[in-house]
Order: C-alpha cells, then sequence, then structure tokens
C-alpha cells in the first residue's frame, strides 16, 4: 500500500533534486521516479481572457497572463475531505508567447498512481504555497491547506499597498485550478482552467474637461491580501460556485488587512485630462484583493472608488460606489469585488458640484452623487477570442459554430466588450441564408452596453446538399464602434458531431476518439465498455458470470462494488437512471427530449449518486472530469434517427454478425476495456460510399462517416451476464420512452439485415456512443 506523504516539514525544507523531468519538491514512494513504461502525463493550463490587451502597465510579456512559477499539489481519495500527498514544483513549462492563447504546457514523467483524486495548480505564488505547506500538519485535509494559501501586499514607496503593474519587474497575477482525476495515468491529457485572483478596475472620463476634468481616483478600504483559491465547501474543501453566480460575497481571509477609509491610505492613481476634450481609458493600473459587498447603513467603511477633479474649473470629491444596476437608490444592487472580473467604470456625465472633502465625499452615497457613472462588469472566464481596436476590445466564445442539418436551434451566444456605444450583429447575405437569424427571427439586432449577457441566434433546419457532402455556411458580423469581429455558422452532416468511437476505458479513465487520428489509438471499431441507461459505472463487455469486483471497471471512488455480488440481486445494485436512484424524469416527451439536460443543477450527473449522463461526466463541461476535450452528451433519438436518414446508401455493413461472445469470454480479461474487434458493425453517415464497406474496418473511417460496431450487450434477465457480441449492436439514446411509466428508454439497434429503433428497460447494459453538445 502506497505511503501518503507527511508534509513538507522542516526536514524536507531543501529542494530535492528529482529524475521527475522538470519537477522539484516533497515526494512519496509511488511518484519518486519515471514511469517505468516510458509515458508521460501532458498537463496545459488554460488561462481566461487571455487574450485581453492589457493596458499601458502591464502589458507585454503576457501581462495579465504571465506565468512564472507553477506548483502542483496532488489530493488523495479520503471522505469527506481529500488529504495532500504530494507536493511538486515545476521548473520546465512553456508558455504560448502570442496568438490565439497563452496556454501553458508541460509534461509529467509520472508512474500510475490510483490514488490520486485531484490535481490542484497555483500559479505565481509559490513562497505562499512553501509558508502553507510548513505550517500544514501531516495528511492535511485539503480545506486547511486553501485556507493556509493566501497572498499578501506590502507597502510600497508611497505607504499604499498598490499592485505593482510597472515593467518590467512587475508582480504577476496569482492564479488558481484544480482537476479531479481517477488517478494518474501516464498518457493522458490534462487540461486546467485557471482563474486570477485578483479584481481589475478600469476608468474612463468621457465628460469633456471644460465641464469635469478628472485629475485623481481613490481606491477606498480595500483588503491587502486574499485567498488564492475561490470559495470552497469549509467541511469538505470541494469549490463552490457561489458567491459568483449570485451576487454573494466571496470568501475573505481573516485578517484580511483591510486598510481604514482615509485619504492617507487610500490608493491613489493621477488620472490625465485634457482641459477641453474626454479622457482615455485607464487601463490596467488598478488591481485589488476580493471585498464584500458594500452595506447602506455603514457606506463609509464599503469598497468605493472616491474621485476628484475639477467641475466647472473648481475641486470636488465625488464617491462612487460598485453597484449592479443603476438609478434611484431604491433600485441599486451592491456589488462584491470579484477575482477575474473586470470592472470597467465610466463616467457619463457631471450635473452639479461634489464634496469639498475627501471625507465628506466617503460619507456619502455614490448612488445619489451629481457625477453619474456606468460600471461594465466582465467575467473573463470563457471569453476566448478578442478583438482590439487600441482603446477597447470585445470577446467572443468562439468565431465557428457547427450545426448538423436537419437540425433547429434557438442558441446564446456570448458577446462581451468595454465600448459603451451601439453595436449592431447582422446576418451577411441574409437573404440566401434564411436559415440563421437572431432574436425575433430578424437578420439584424442592436444595442447599447453589450457585455456578456449573450445574443440569441435562431438557427432554421436546412436540408444535406448533395447527399451531405457539401457545407453550407452562414456569418454574423458584430460591430461596436471601430470593432469588428464574425462568427461562422456551420451546417455539417450530422455524422461529424459522433464520437469516432465508442466509449472504452485507457489508462485507467473512460474516454473515446474525437478525431482521426484519435482513431490511431482507439479505433472505430473498439466494441466499447457498457453502461446502464443513465450509470456512471463502466461494465466490461466480457466475462460471465457476472461478477462486480471484477467487471465493474470503472466507478466514482465512493461506491463499493463488493458489496453488490453477483446474480439479479447484484445488478439491481448498480446505481442508473430510476426512480430507485432518485433521478426524476422530464416532464417533456418527443424523439428530441433529452432526458440529462436539466438533471443535477444543469450538469447532467451526479457524482455521489453514480446516475447521468456518462458523455457529459468524462467531457469538459460543467463539472466534468475532462478526459475528453470538448462539451459531449448522449444524443437524442431523434439524433440518433437523422444519423440513419442522411445515409445515403442503406446497404453498408462489414462483417458476418457472427455471435463471438463464447470466443470473447474464453479471454474475457484480456477485454475488459471494450478494446475487442467484433468484426462486424454498419456504416452510417452522410458521406458513406458504396466502397466503405469494402475497404478493411480496421481503417480509419472517412469524414462524414460512423463505424457503429455489432459490441453486444449485458442484460438482467440473465443477471448481468453478456449476449450478443458481434451480432447485434445496441446503443442508448439519451430520450426516454413514454410509456410504461417511463421505465424504458430508445436505443439504436444493428442486426445483419439493417438498422432499426427500438426501447428498452434502462437495466440492460449497452455500449454509448456520443454526440457533441452543440
Amino acid at each position: 500500500m502506497m505511503k501518503r506523504f507527511r508534509g513538507c516539514s522542516k526536514r524536507f525544507s531543501l529542494i530535492m533534486a528529482l529524475l521527475l523531468s522538470g519537477l522539484a519538491g516533497c515526494v512519496h514512494d509511488k511518484l519518486d521516479g519515471p514511469d517505468p513504461s516510458g509515458k508521460v502525463m501532458d498537463i496545459e493550463l488554460v488561462i481566461p481572457g487571455f487574450e485581453i490587451p492589457l493596458t499601458r502597465s502591464i502589458e507585454g510579456d503576457k501581462g495579465e497572463a504571465a506565468v512564472r512559477a507553477i506548483d502542483l499539489l496532488f489530493f488523495d481519495r479520503s471522505t469527506p475531505s481529500a488529504k495532500l500527498l504530494q507536493h511538486l514544483s515545476v521548473i520546465d513549462f512553456k508558455q504560448e508567447p502570442a496568438g490565439s492563447d497563452y496556454k501553458v504546457k508541460f509534461s509529467l514523467n509520472l508512474a500510475k498512481d490510483d490514488q490520486v483524486s485531484l490535481i490542484a495548480v497555483v500559479v505565481n505564488a509559490s513562497d505562499a504555497v512553501e509558508r502553507a505547506l510548513a505550517g500544514s500538519p501531516a495528511d492535511a485535509e485539503k480545506q486547511e491547506l486553501l485556507k493556509a494559501l493566501t497572498f499578501s501586499t506590502s507597502k510600497d514607496k508611497d505607504d499604499t499597498y498598490k499592485w505593482n503593474v510597472n515593467p518590467p519587474g512587475y508582480t504577476p497575477v496569482p492564479m488558481y485550478g484544480e482537476m479531479a482525476m481517477e488517478g494518474v495515468v501516464p498518457g493522458y491529457l490534462v487540461s486546467v482552467s485557471l482563474t486570477r485572483m485578483l479584481a481589475r478596475v478600469d476608468v474612463e472620463n468621457k465628460v469633456s474637461g471644460e465641464v469635469f476634468q478628472l485629475e485623481e481616483i481613490f481606491l477606498v478600504n480595500y483588503n491587502t491580501s486574499g485567498y488564492i483559491a475561490p470559495k470552497w465547501d469549509e467541511t469538505t474543501g470541494v469549490l463552490v460556485p457561489d458567491p459568483y453566480t449570485a451576487n454573494k460575497n466571496p470568501m475573505i481571509p481573516v485578517p484580511s488587512g483591510k486598510q481604514p477609509g482615509t485619504e492617507e491610505v487610500a490608493m491613489k492613481y493621477g488620472y490625465k485630462q485634457a482641459a477641453n476634450a474626454p479622457g482615455a481609458l485607464m487601463a490596467g493600473k488598478i488591481y485589488t484583493y476580493e471585498a464584500v459587498k458594500n452595506v447602506a447603513a455603514d457606506p463609509k467603511n464599503g469598497v468605493c472608488l472616491v474621485v476628484k477633479g475639477k467641475y466647472r474649473g473648481e475641486d470636488y470629491y465625488y464617491r462612487v460606489d460598485f453597484t449592479r444596476t443603476a438609478g434611484e437608490a431604491a433600485d441599486v444592487v451592491c456589488m462584491p469585488l470579484y477575482r477575474n472580473h473586470k470592472y470597467v467604470v465610466t463616467i457619463t456625465d457631471a450635473e452639479g458640484i461634489g464634496y469639498k472633502t475627501f471625507k465628506e465625499a466617503l460619507h456619502a452615497s455614490g448612488v445619489l452623487s451629481n457625477l453619474k457613472t456606468s460600471i461594465l462588469i466582465v467575467n473573463l472566464e470563457g471569453i476566448n477570442h478578442i478583438v482590439y481596436d487600441g482603446q477597447f476590445f470585445m470577446g467572443v466564445e468562439r468565431r465557428t459554430l457547427d450545426l448538423p442539418y436537419g437540425i433547429s436551434r434557438q442558441l446564446t451566444y456570448r458577446v462581451s466588450s468595454d465600448y459603451h456605444g451601439a453595436w449592431e450583429a447582422r446576418v451577411i447575405d441574409s437573404d440566401a441564408n434564411t436559415w440563421l437569424r437572431l432574436a425575433g427571427g430578424q437578420p439584424v439586432t442592436n444595442g447599447t452596453d453589450i457585455n456578456g449577457s449573450g445574443l440569441e441566434l435562431v438557427i432554421s433546419s436546412v436540408f444535406s446538399p448533395g447527399g451531405g457532402r457539401d457545407y453550407v455556411t452562414g456569418q454574423i458580423e458584430f460591430t461596436a464602434g471601430r470593432l469588428r469581429d464574425t462568427l461562422t455558422v456551420r451546417r455539417v452532416p450530422i455524422a461529424e458531431m459522433f464520437a469516432r468511437s465508442n466509449v472504452v476505458l485507457n489508462s485507467g479513465v473512460l474516454t473515446f476518439a474525437v478525431t482521426a487520428e484519435n482513431n490511431r489509438e482507439i479505433p472505430a471499431w473498439s466494441q466499447g465498455v457498457f453502461f446502464k441507461w443513465g450509470s456512471l459505472v463502466a461494465l466490461a463487455p466480457a466475462g460471465n458470470p457476472y461478477d462486480p469486483e471484477v467487471q465493474a471497471v470503472y466507478y466514482p471512488s465512493h461506491l463499493n462494488p463488493s458489496d453488490w455480488k453477483g446474480g439479479l440481486a447484484g445488478w439491481d445494485k448498480i446505481p442508473y437512471a430510476h426512480s430507485n436512484f432518485n433521478f426524476s424524469m422530464p416532464s417533456a416527451t418527443g424523439e428530441d427530449v433529452d432526458a440529462f439536460e436539466e438533471y443535477s443543477g444543469n450538469t447532467g450527473f451526479s457524482e455521489s449518486a453514480g446516475v447521468g449522463d456518462i458523455c457529459r461526466y468524462i467531457s469538459s463541461g460543467p463539472g466534468g472530469k475532462g478526459w475528453v476535450e470538448g462539451k459531449w452528451r448522449l444524443p437524442t433519438n431523434a439524433e440518433l434517427e437523422l444519423l440513419y436518414e442522411e445515409t445515403g446508401i442503406k446497404t453498408v455493413s462489414m462483417g458476418g454478425f457472427v455471435n463471438l461472445t463464447a470466443e470473447l469470454n474464453r479471454d474475457a480479461g484480456n477485454y475488459l476495456h471494450g478494446n475487442f474487434d467484433s468484426e462486424s458493425g454498419w456504416f452510417l453517415g452522410a458521406n458513406v460510399a458504396g466502397t466503405t464497406a469494402t475497404s478493411d474496418h480496421r481503417a480509419v473511417p472517412p469524414s462524414g462517416t460512423v463505424f457503429l460496431p455489432a459490441s453486444g450487450q449485458r442484460y438482467p434477465d440473465g443477471n448481468g451476464d453478456v449476449v450478443h457480441v458481434g451480432a447485434y449492436g445496441y446503443y442508448w439514446a439519451s430520450t426516454p420512452y413514454p410509456v410504461n411509466g417511463g421505465y424504458i428508454t430508445d436505443y439504436l439497434f444493428i442486426y445483419k439485415s439493417g438498422v432499426d429503433f427500438n426501447a428498452a428497460d434502462r437495466s440492460y447494459a449497452f455500449p454509448v456512443r456520443c454526440i457533441k453538445d452543440y
């Protein structure tokens, strides 16, 4: 049994030279050398909003996206809180210098380790990590380490706590990210999204200096320290989305180093503005730690800005509060300052005098001020592509959107910008592209102050021209001032939306082929592992009689198959989407219903219940394991039927559909992970040709085709035994069949004579073919 890491105490104070490539740190006996097989685990760090240009201050050399140091913390499977196994400092990594992103990439030469349940990544805060580890007891629980991981700012030469943004020696922003893992798995790619721990405040005065000339900006009642990680459950250490989705207060360390509301300790920034013109945007200078929202009864102690300037030639102070809405005081909602958010404060009008002293302004209400402001809040999470005109930015989540022919959808497309003027979205060549529209079915929509709420896209079904071999594309142009960007919407054969293999168990994780290149490692003919409908437990597709201790090849770590036993009674203990396991069916009916879409907080799965959409669970969607890049889900019955309908040639099968179950079971131990070739199956898709069936089915299928092997099944009437391998194929849909109380579900069925659509009891175990969540 593996020894657990016992803390980075004084006896480990000298950093050990490791055989691990590019690493230093404390080790335990499972991670103290290279993997004997020579495989490595590749890790990439994704920095949200990474292209947003900064600035005049911290710009260049990757700016806010800069990574100078990386610390990895490995945690075990202990419950309710994971415990620290290992700390590694990564000293050999590469960051993309420019272009579409600033991803950081490195490789770890590690042996397989089943004890690891989570990896946490801390960037640009190695000293803080060392301090936290030095004070931690052996086997420190995750929540205690997160509580010890704080970052603080020291006083500068002006006796304040400004963040150092002066090149070339500016202080890089600390970041945090984590990824749940089913052990350290050599040969596997781990992608971790990072979150900056600071908020950024930009200021612009759009009022001419003849009326109001802005001179100084003060940040008041700020904190001088913060937690490196976002809010977590204080019992388990699990990160929680609250408060960031509900305008609640973030988690603040005690003490936070909060500074008193006086002019002497306020962070002061000069603002240059001509006397006869509006001012420019002051960007990338003010960075601060998270702060709780103001309390109306005690405004003098709430975080805010106080600005000083000349109104009609006389000096006055004005208070500016961070509020969610504008208007009368009764309509205003105060906001905290959140990490990884940018607050663009724009002075839009000056209607009268302010206060003669800083103290008077601080004690007043910023909402009822004669200085009118608007605040644009940009959450940098999920904005991946940026255009910039030298002053303003506009960011979008993606520039290409693929949708299959024959599908109609209403989608929300996210766009953010710090430009306050008019914006417009327009369908290019709208007369030719009548299938592509904006909100209300219109070819044009517009407004002001676009900021991340999203644009509604209305996309109608179109037929597949040329048997699906030709694409149809439409474009939407976004305009905001001088900013321009274009979204291309491609209509593609639905076969291109499907995964290129069944779900298999590969190097300890559940995964599948996404690209043609992936098919070289996970062939399209791979039998796949089996799942009850809506189960997160993967069952081996070989081995009779059914034995859960051998054939439950993957399951969430809190489950214990050794308690299930064999036989029908044991088979019924495998969790799946059934009321016996607290799963409720959706009220909607129809061929395009996705029963998991709104399940468990819209994630589609509940790891604690062992129930949900296995495709969502293993992909990179909300809360997913990230074992497969991109967002994936189970297909609906309508999508499986469309896959069949788009197949121009209906007789493209491979093999003799011979039952190979007995042959497979004779050597079941070699086929527990779903890599068996059942030798028979069907080619489906718009681009299937007459020559497809005559080619070697072990070759990589051409684009626009899906190969579905005759993988067989496990079924309850036989106590969970494997049957029909090589003779029949069964593939779950996410669509419940609306009869028999909803306890049966649609599936696609393949056999020697063709393809059919049926329904079965949800406790059958079938292979799974995932589809992109478009």
